[in-house]
């Protein structure tokens, strides 16, 4: 049986197959433990930059909630080794493992010895396959994020969430955030950003509750917002510049007939921002009001 190459190819294909995204909506730490756990092993293991204490503090006591923490260690992300000689990566998500080692999986292992090595590595070149993960690693468990053991859960995790926000929000924000979704689904990645650039608007509008903004664009008062939007300031910096894309971007609803330049990536990524911003927003304004 032919070696598997789970590189961006593979995946493209695996998407396209299954009608899905070319890349995991929940690859998050607010959205999936797993994702937050495989980056924060790596900052552990002196890999990649680690997360802040505090910031850490505020995702564990999130993550604590939620009952998605493995209680056991064989379900755990996990890294095996020693500092500096790391030899395996275990639960971890493929979209970090592709990230940091150029191939989409759940598991990777170093070679136990020299001689598995060189048997591997002599396969590696009888297959002749461009990339294989066979001259690097001697195990690998390919995944594509539907594979992924932890994605059932993690959808009905984030699924329960956008309930619990429909709650939370103005109502025309929940519309504009099923036009969004509709658009993610028809791979409309224009559309994403022109419903995820109203969502903002309008989010807008609400918190800051001037009658004289009704009928204005956020471009005009996107200042005001900066100021009185209890966010910090590096996140209300990104509402500004979702709707600044949005006024740059040739889009048909403004009349443009030049192709816009905005892939899929780039749309899943603005509307999980979106949805991150308006939630963050509204639990604020309420605790607030509560205050």
């Amino acid at each position: 049986m032919p070696t598997t190459v789970p590189d961006s190819s593979w995946y493209k294909a695996k998407s396209a197959g299954a009608d899905a995204p070319c890349s995991c909506p929940y690859a998050n730490v607010h959205k999936c433990y797993r994702y937050y756990a495989s980056l924060d092993m790596l900052g552990k293991a002196k890999m990649i930059t680690s997360i802040s204490d505090e910031k850490k503090s505020e995702l564990e006591a999130f993550w604590s909630e939620t009952g998605l923490v493995p209680v056991i260690a064989e379900e755990d992300t996990g890294i095996g080794g020693s500092p500096g000689s790391w030899t395996s990566f275990s639960n971890f998500c493929p979209e970090v493992i592709f990230s940091y080692f150029g191939y989409y999986a759940s598991y990777l292992a170093k070679y136990v010895d020299d001689i598995d090595k060189d048997a591997g590595q002599r396969r590696a070149e009888r297959e002749g396959i461009k990339n294989n993960w066979r001259y690097s690693w001697g195990f690998l468990d390919a995944c594509h994020f539907l594979d992924c053991s932890v994605y059932n859960q993690v959808n009905i995790f984030n699924s329960e969430k956008i309930k619990e926000l429909d709650r939370l929000v103005h109502s025309n924000i929940v519309v504009l955030i099923g036009r969004m979704e509709q658009c993610l689904e028809s791979k409309d990645p224009s559309g994403v950003l022109h419903a995820a650039s109203n969502i903002l608007e309008t989010m807008a509008k609400d918190i800051l509750n001037d009658a004289g903004l009704s009928d204005q664009t956020l471009g005009s008062f996107i200042g005001k917002y900066e100021r009185e939007s209890a966010l910090p300031k590096e996140i209300t910096k990104v509402v500004g510049s979702i709707y600044g894309l949005r006024n740059k971007m040739p889009l048909s609803g403004h009349g443009n007939t030049k192709k816009p330049n905005i892939s899929m990536h780039d749309a899943i990524i603005i509307a999980a921002a979106t949805k991150f911003i308006v939630e963050i927003e509204y639990r604020f304004s309420k605790a607030l009001q509560r205050s």
